[in-house]
Parts: C-alpha cells; sequence; structure tokens
C-alpha cells in the first residue's frame, strides 16, 4: 500500500479546498464482500462523498454529527468519535450539546462537504446527525423511526410495517420520509417544527409506536426486551432519546458489501433490493433520478399530535413510560431496568409460538372468513360537512361502546374496539343476537344504554357501570339497566366475507340481514342527503348522540384505518382550574387541570379536565401554579378531603373502567380561568377530555357558569332508534 497522500479538490460555498487523504490505499471494505470483488479505499470513499455532496449535506447540515470511525477498515476496531478529532480544518464550526448525563461538550458540524472528506480522512465511514438545528439543540426538528427487523423477519417485513407507519403517521399530519438501514431495516423520518424538547418527541414516537403495533400485532412490536419480540419488526422508540443517532441519509455502512443508508421514493420501496445501493452504486443513481427527499424541508409538520397519542395511552389506556437506553440515568415512571422472563414452565413452546395463520385457521373453523378479533374500522375526524367529499352515506354517531359482534349458531362473541372480549358483561344483548341475527354473521356496531327514568336520552356514564367483575352484579344490570346495539356494518354473512365489498353492498346487505331484527337490536338510521344528516347533526345530540359519521358508498371494510369521517360538535366554553394531578412520570409535571362551573346554587361544579400538554410547559405550569395550592377546607371542594394516610379518591372507590388510576389532586384556589374547546357534555360533565385553547385573566372566575354552554335540541331517542 502507497504511503503517498492524495489531494482532492472539494468545491464548497467559498470556492474549491484542497483536502488531503493519506493513505489513500487503506481497504476499507475488502473487496470478498463486494459485487465486482475489487475493496473499497479510503480514497474511494472521499470520492463518493464528493460525488453525493448535496443531499449528503442536506442531511448533515448545521447539526451536530457524531462520527463513527474505522482506522483499520471495517474488520479493525471502531470508535464513535463525539469530541471533535484533533486538527479541525479552521473552515468547520463545532457546537455545544448537552448529554443525559448533564455533561455538555462540542461536537462537530459539517457545513461545506470539505469537512466531511476531512473526516473520511479521520476514518469516518458511517455520519451520524443529531436531529437537531445548532439554533437550538435541545429541541428536534427532525423525527426518526427505525424499523429493525429481529431474526426470522426481512427487508420485505420491514417495509410492509414502513407504509402502515406512513399511514399512521399521515393521520396526524406528518409527512413520512423513507430510506433504507444499510441493512434489513428500513428508517422513517418527518420533519416538524421545533417546538418541543426531545422527551416529548420521544413520547410522540413512542405513541405512533403503539398506534402501529395495535395494527400490526403480529408484525411489530415495541418490546424493548429481545426475549419478549419474537419474530417481529422491533420500532426502536430510543432513537428519539437525547444523544441516539441514526446513520445519515446517504451515510456508508461497516457492512460487507459497502451499503449506503439511502433515501428512496415509496413507489420504489417494495421493488427495491437494499444490497444494490452502495458506494459503487449510488451515485449513478444519484445523478440519474436526483434526491427522493429534496421536498422534505417544505413539509414541516407538529409532533403534537403524536404527542397527543401518548397521553391518550396514558390517560385511557393505563399505558406508560418505556425504558430508557441503559447508559441514561435511572428515569421517572420507567420500569425496572431487569429482563423479564415471563415464561411458565407448564406451558409448551408451542403454545407461545404458533403463527397467526395456524391460530386463525382454528377460529375459522368456528367464525367462518372472519374470525375474532378483528379491529373496527375508524373515522378520522373533519371540520364541518364541506370537508367531506365524494358520494357518502351518512348515519348518526352513537356514544357508546364500539363492538364487533360475531355469531356462529350458538356462539356469541362481542369484541370491544381495543379488540377485547365484552361478552360476559351484556348477557341480555348475547341472547337478542341469538334471536335476531342471521345464524353466521358479523355485525359492526354501539353497545348504547338508554336512560331507564326517562328514556329519551343516551347514559355513557350508567354504560361504563355496566363492566363489573361480578357475575351476579352483571345479571342484575342487565335487567336493571339493559343495553341495546345498534348496528352499522356488516363483516360477513353466511360464511361470506363483505370486507372488500363497497359500503353501498355492506349496507343494503345488512339492512336485509337484520330486517326482522327486535329490539335491543336496532339498525342505525342513513341517508345519503347531507340536509338530513345536517338536521341529525343539530337534534340527535339532545338525544346524547355525538355528531354524525360519513362513509363512502364505494369504501370498503378496512380494520383499524381511518376510512370514514367524523362530524363532531366543537364549542368552547370558559372554566374555573380548580385542581391539578401530577404527572404519571414526573411528580414535578402537571397531568392534567381539573375544571369547574359555577351552577345555579353558585356551587363550583367539576366538569371535566385538560390533560394534553408539552411536558416543557406541564412542568411549568407546575412551578406556575404553586402559589395557588390551597387549604382543603377552604376548597369548594372539600368533600373530596383524603383521609388521613388516603389519597382522593379512597381505594375502595377505584374502578374497573379507570384502571385503577389514582385519581387524587392537589386543590386550588379558584382564580384562575381557562379557555377550553369541547364536543359535548355527558349530563354536567364534558363527554371527552377538553382541550386548552387561552388563558382568559379578564374573566371573573364566579362568572364562569352552566349559562354558557350551548343547550341542544331536545329528541326523543325512541325516534332516532325506530328510523329507517
Amino acid at each position: 500500500m502507497s504511503d503517498k497522500a492524495a489531494v482532492l479538490e472539494v468545491p464548497g460555498p467559498d470556492g474549491t479546498r484542497e483536502v488531503r487523504v493519506s493513505s489513500p490505499e487503506r481497504v476499507l471494505w475488502p473487496g470478498a464482500g463486494m459485487a465486482d470483488q475489487q475493496p473499497v479505499t479510503k480514497l474511494d470513499l472521499a470520492n463518493y462523498i464528493v460525488a453525493v455532496a448535496d443531499p449528503l449535506l442536506g442531511a448533515l447540515g448545521d447539526r451536530p454529527v457524531t462520527l463513527q470511525r474505522f482506522p483499520e477498515g471495517i474488520e479493525g476496531e471502531e470508535f464513535f468519535s463525539k469530541n471533535p478529532p484533533k486538527g479541525v480544518p479552521d473552515h468547520a464550526r463545532t457546537v455545544n450539546v448537552t448529554y443525559p448525563s448533564g455533561r455538555r461538550h462540542p461536537q462537530l458540524v459539517i457545513d461545506e462537504i470539505a469537512t466531511a472528506v476531512w473526516a473520511v480522512q479521520m476514518n469516518t465511514i458511517t455520519f451520524h446527525p443529531w436531529p437537531v438545528r445548532t439554533a437550538d439543540v435541545d429541541k428536534p426538528d427532525e423525527l426518526r423511526i427505525d424499523l429493525d427487523p429481529q431474526p426470522g423477519r426481512v427487508f420485505a417485513d420491514a417495509v410492509e410495517a414502513a407504509f402502515a407507519l406512513r399511514d399512521v403517521m399521515a393521520e396526524i399530519g406528518l409527512t413520512a420520509w423513507a430510506k433504507t438501514s444499510g441493512n434489513r431495516g428500513v428508517h422513517v423520518y418527518a420533519r416538524i417544527a421545533p417546538t418541543h424538547e426531545f422527551l416529548d418527541v420521544r413520547h410522540g414516537v413512542i405513541g405512533i409506536a403503539r398506534e402501529l403495533e395495535r395494527r400490526l400485532p403480529d408484525l411489530v412490536t415495541t418490546s424493548w426486551w429481545k426475549e419478549e419480540r419474537g419474530e417481529r419488526i422491533f420500532v426502536d422508540f430510543n432513537q428519539a432519546s437525547r444523544d441516539r443517532t441514526i446513520a445519515s441519509a446517504w451515510s456508508p455502512r461497516p457492512l460487507p458489501g459497502a451499503p449506503v443508508s439511502t433515501p428512496v421514493r415509496w413507489e420504489d420501496l417494495r421493488d427495491l433490493d437494499p444490497t444494490t445501493l452502495t458506494v459503487r452504486t449510488v451515485p449513478a443513481l444519484v445523478a440519474e433520478r436526483g434526491n427522493p427527499w429534496a421536498g422534505i424541508d417544505d413539509a414541516v409538520g407538529d409532533v403534537a399530535a403524536a404527542i397527543a397519542l401518548w397521553d391518550k395511552d396514558v390517560e385511557e389506556r393505563g399505558l406508560g413510560e418505556l425504558n430508557f437506553p441503559p447508559d441514561y440515568p435511572k428515569m421517572p415512571g420507567e420500569p425496572p431496568r431487569v429482563q423479564p422472563s415471563k415464561r411458565r414452565t407448564d406451558k409448551a413452546d408451542h403454545e407461545y409460538m404458533a403463527p397467526k395463520a395456524e391460530r386463525d385457521a382454528d377460529l375459522r373453523k368456528v367464525w367462518g372468513p372472519v374470525p375474532p378479533p378483528v379491529p373496527p374500522m375508524l373515522a378520522k375526524a373533519v371540520k364541518g360537512f364541506g370537508a367531506v367529499k365524494g358520494e357518502v352515506i351518512y348515519e348518526p354517531k352513537w356514544d357508546g361502546f364500539r363492538s364487533i359482534i360475531f355469531r356462529s349458531g350458538d356462539e356469541v362473541e362481542i369484541g370491544s374496539r381495543n379488540e377485547k372480549p365484552m361478552t360476559r358483561y351484556f348477557p341480555e344483548i348475547v341472547e337478542a343476537v341469538k334471536a335476531s341475527f342471521p345464524d353466521q354473521a358479523v355485525i359492526d356496531g354501539e353497545i348504547v344504554l338508554v336512560r331507564p327514568e326517562d328514556r329519551d336520552r343516551l347514559d355513557f356514564d350508567m354504560l361504563q357501570q355496566r363492566i363489573h367483575p361480578a357475575a351476579s352484579r352483571v345479571r342484575k344490570l342487565s335487567t336493571e339497566t339493559p343495553a341495546s346495539f345498534v348496528a352499522f356494518d356488516l363483516l360477513s354473512l353466511g360464511g361470506e366475507s363483505y370486507l372488500d365489498r363497497p359500503f353501498r353492498e355492506r349496507r343494503a346487505a345488512l339492512e336485509q340481514a337484520l330486517a326482522e331484527a327486535e329490539p335491543p337490536i336496532h339498525l342505525t338510521p342513513a341517508t345519503t342527503d347531507r340536509a338530513t344528516a345536517e338536521e341529525w347533526f343539530e337534534q340527535f345530540e339532545g338525544a346524547g348522540l355525538d355528531g354524525v359519521i360519513a362513509k363512502p358508498v364505494d369504501g370498503h371494510y378496512e380494520p383499524d384505518k381511518r376510512t370514514m369521517f367524523k362530524i363532531k360538535h366543537e364549542r368552547t366554553a370558559d372554566c374555573v382550574v380548580a385542581g391539578y394531578r401530577t404527572h404519571k412520570t414526573d411528580p414535578e409535571a402537571i397531568g392534567s387541570l381539573l375544571l369547574g362551573l359555577y351552577d345555579a346554587d353558585g356551587s363550583l361544579a367539576s366538569v371535566g379536565v385538560i390533560g394534553a400538554l408539552p411536558m416543557a410547559r406541564r412542568r411549568e405550569l407546575f412551578q406556575e401554579l404553586q402559589p395557588l395550592v390551597a387549604e382543603w377546607d377552604d376548597h369548594p371542594w372539600n368533600w373530596a378531603k383524603p383521609e388521613e394516610g388516603v389519597r382522593t379518591p379512597r381505594s375502595s372507590e377505584y374502578s374497573r373502567w379507570n384502571n385503577q388510576k389514582d385519581l387524587s389532586f392537589i386543590p386550588l384556589r379558584p382564580e384562575l380561568v381557562v379557555e377550553v374547546r369541547y364536543d359535548h357534555m355527558e349530563g354536567t360533565r364534558f363527554r371527552h377530555t377538553a382541550q386548552f385553547v387561552r388563558w382568559r385573566p379578564d374573566r371573573d372566575p364566579t362568572s364562569c357558569t352552566f349559562a354558557q354552554l350551548d343547550e341542544p335540541v331536545k329528541y326523543d331517542l325512541a325516534d332516532v332508534l325506530s328510523a329507517e
């Protein structure tokens, strides 16, 4: 090997720079792994960097970068260089970053390609940029998700997961961009506004990952421990943690064949062989096709919707923090860093490992072509009827438990929205299904409960009380507060799947299948007339309904996909902030704010909570509210004062439907007023979590009364249930 250095002339913003490359013939990738059996040298790598200069700078520019260096090539030792190597050129700059330990030190910034070539001279093979810009190194502007195939999975499996991930991201307003990992995986990126800190973005990634896992439970996992992952694609949420980086777009990888982590167009991803994308082939590909990520900086999204997925998992599903990287300090709310061992010795391996196809085959013998569990088709929220395009069929949006009911002879299974069985809680529905459903059918609908005292509206609170562990209580409630089932879609009938049929056909078949059905089985009203739907939107709310659903007439039934549209009421109210709960993962952050309104007697009534706030704002708000913390005896809700040694509410007041959540709170003097957005009321409370709009320092708290709320038009619920 010649020791004579090579000198490259590298163009840049300030003219051409000469960059010296010592030991240019040093072998970085041996020829044995290359398609042409020719080794890739240090000079070859430097020339590659120059050839892909423009797109590479798009990925690296204005970011702190960690260098993965191999002084003896990929077969020798490697190390990660976070501190800039000695001899940084005068034209290069650095920026200070903070690590999880709290230490701060500089990292290299690559603003021109001559700096990247110098990094190659320092034996860098892979560039690992932080997901931040130098203007604010604590707030990511890039969301990155690493789809990592576990043993038994291949690149094609990661591709399928990537397409499903793209759908999830699109639904929350993020534009997804794909690249090969340089190995068997796929990396999916999105530009985001740099408004949230690392922990918030990590939580947003976890929220997205969990949603993807719910949609593809046999393909995707968020399990941190390898023993729990099985043959699935691991969504590596910790790549969103501070000081965790992914190989940049256009960066070579230290693997046989000199592969490159290459951005690709979505339409090319399925037919791609990632092993063909190497330092030898990628320059020609860029010259021919350009940069598939050329528009990424023009598609900046808001990560708040992803964080809302996390918040929903925490508040409604009882899910919490996931493990941090092992070199992190112990984080608030983090699970134990002990590898689980969940296998039981009395359970055979095949019971854990039986492929889903085998399990489904057994289920189909009982239930037909659409066996349980099946996640229901979902709806995306739109603002008003004008946002609904194309030919649709409108239906009332029922406010109950979304359920898919399976019947095969005397066998009945009631599945919930999260695919958990609810059969045991509604014996009266089971008997009604046997009397009114066809012999073999799968029907989507809503379990609702009509308020028994006046039967003029739905009562969701009473419906929740039907979920009870005691069989005797279940039987008693089934007669005292019986539920009804409102059918609105057909998945299977008589041994035939209807999933791929257009909705107009499914609706017609459903009407025929339930033509002789009797209460408590009902068929939801439906219309193609927008004026009728708008009338429903205004009137049916008085019966406790939740808006209007619009279904494309030619749409197929797509489980767990948001292919329908929901039009819901959106209103605002000025409320008194009467207390707060602390965050599940940080005792010095706000989990939720408790809201109140004054009734006609001048008493402050609890009406709901605000739950979705960025983590940084939660911590700021915690400090801001401390001067308002009140004594229990002086608080309007002093009836909630905890007993000595017991938090509020008392442990006996926990229920099945709040997942054993700790509902205790810190009382505040009722002096702050906040404007919130809500959809509708359930009795005297907001039916769903309210959304923060703004503070109202101009409002007198005592003026915040129920009188400001819209009164829904009263409507006879029997007319809704009997509508054809």
